[in-house]
């Protein structure tokens, strides 16, 4: 299950990434009733896991059915429904300008995406393995509050390749992770002291 969390790539459309997570949550559920199901033998389990079939199957099936309605030509978001670009992020992402952030690049300046908030906590943790060739770092970590992400082993893509410069395995470490483009990437890592 933490694999196809993990290996989900998100779409950056807060609905749409919002439909396939859940739907990848209750297949994992669904998974462990028909498992139930075929070979448990106590009764009163069997009929929870039965319960949660039919709850769960029809759950995925309707979440099903939302994706594919949400990619006709002719989908309408519902009435109540904030349009694309309007949301509570979109209008942080507007104010930023004015907080002194330059609004756009000038002419002939390659247009780079905004760093995070540098009021990202820094967590705990211990260097797993270092990929310099895919910019990658394999972290046994605390929790990060800021992306609502339990304590965990995982690989995550650093912001800068140039961060991994000098890490190694075994070694403790200080880091802020963020979503960065739509997924989740390490934007500061520093040795602990």
């Amino acid at each position: 299950m933490a694999n196809r969390f993990r290996d989900t790539k998100l779409s950056g459309d807060p609905d749409r990434d919002f439909a396939e997570m859940l739907i990848a949550s209750y297949e994992e559920t669904l998974f462990l009733a028909k498992t139930q199901l075929d070979y448990g033998g106590d009764r009163q389990l069997r009929e929870t896991a039965q319960k949660i079939q039919d709850e769960q199957q029809a759950r995925i099936d309707a979440l099903k059915q939302w994706q594919v309605r949400s990619r006709e030509a002719g989908y309408r978001p519902q009435p109540n429904q904030t349009p694309p670009g309007e949301g509570p992020l979109d209008r942080q992402a507007q104010a930023a300008p004015a907080q002194g952030q330059p609004a756009s690049p000038a002419a002939g300046e390659k247009a780079v995406a905004p760093a995070p908030p540098s009021n990202a906590p820094l967590v705990a943790a211990t260097v797993r393995k270092v990929d310099d060739a895919t910019g990658k770092v394999t972290l046994d970590h605390e929790t990060i509050p800021n992306i609502g992400m339990d304590a965990m082993t995982m690989a995550y893509k650093v912001q800068d390749p140039a961060m991994l410069k000098g890490l190694k395995p075994g070694e403790k470490v200080r880091f802020s992770a963020d979503r960065v483009n739509g997924s989740i990437a390490v934007t500061r890592i520093q040795k602990a002291r």
